[in-house]
């Protein structure tokens, strides 16, 4: 289901702030490996998207800061 950000789902984010994209693969915690842009659903980043569907804003905290972030896709990895 590609309707929203879940488990075993691609996804494609902008950050709106540095104008950059990102790709992410959204997995469990014993699978992530972000060298290889596998996030934890439990990240920050992983529990600011879960749910969320095409179009949607997120303002997240991160190690480095707050990062503001759109989902522009989402689809089966």
């Amino acid at each position: 289901d590609t309707s929203s950000v879940n488990l075993g789902t691609t996804v494609v984010l902008q950050d709106l702030d540095k104008e950059v994209r990102y790709t992410y693969t959204l997995v469990g915690s014993e699978e992530a490996d972000p060298k290889a842009n596998r996030i934890s659903s439990q990240s920050p980043v992983g529990k600011a998207i879960l749910g969320k569907t095409v179009g949607e804003e997120v303002m997240v905290r991160v190690p480095k800061g707050i990062r503001h972030l759109k989902v522009l896709e989402i689809c089966i990895a």
